[in-house]
């Protein structure tokens, strides 16, 4: 087990040993949102699974508090997370199409879209078709479209506006560097 486990912080290592591009690509981010905010515009963030996980802890941490009390809640909004609506229309209709139902009656122009995706969609396998979808819909509505990534990005690199990608294969590291990633832009909205 020890093996496993070393292998496992090593492919970690791997990931942050050349961080300077992330750290840029991070803060990038943070700045941009940071603008979106003070123009009182909404971000919406979505992801599949253990991303919908993070997704949710991000949302979380930026309308409850990540370490400050004192900080107003943020403008971020989790995508999904209306169980009658989702089990409604994917039970009656078809599930890879909700999210931009939701997404569609909710956005404005200006608003953000915040994606979370370890594959990054990959249409042959059927992978993250509702991201696809719905960061193809962000586009054509001229919404901006942000994406933690792994697994080289996948179809959703080439539609974003901005994107992280993880170098790695492995869903966990991927995961693991993205929520490095978002708590570090929770650390730059404590003061604000």
């Amino acid at each position: 087990m020890i093996n496993i486990i070393k292998k496992h912080f090593s492919e970690i290592k791997k990931i942050l040993q050349n961080s300077d591009d992330l750290i840029a690509k991070t803060n990038k981010i943070s700045l941009f949102l940071s603008k979106k905010i003070k123009s009182k515009k909404k971000i919406y963030v979505y992801g599949n699974g253990g991303s919908f996980a993070d997704a949710s802890h991000f949302v979380g941490e930026l309308t409850a508090s990540y370490s400050s009390k004192k900080r107003n809640p943020l403008p971020f909004i989790l995508l999904g997370s209306n169980l009658a609506a989702v089990t409604g229309w994917s039970n009656d209709y078809n599930f890879e199409d909700y999210v931009s139902r939701e997404f569609s009656a909710l956005s404005l122009k200006g608003d953000v879209l915040f994606l979370f995706s370890t594959s990054g969609g990959n249409l042959k396998k059927k992978q993250s078709v509702n991201l696809i979808k719905l960061a193809n819909l962000a586009k054509s509505k001229n919404i901006h479209t942000i994406a933690l990534l792994g697994k080289g990005g996948g179809r959703l690199r080439k539609i974003v506006n901005q994107s992280i990608i993880i170098n790695s294969n492995k869903t966990g590291s991927i995961q693991e560097a993205h929520k490095i990633i978002f708590h570090s832009i929770c650390e730059t909205f404590e003061n604000f």
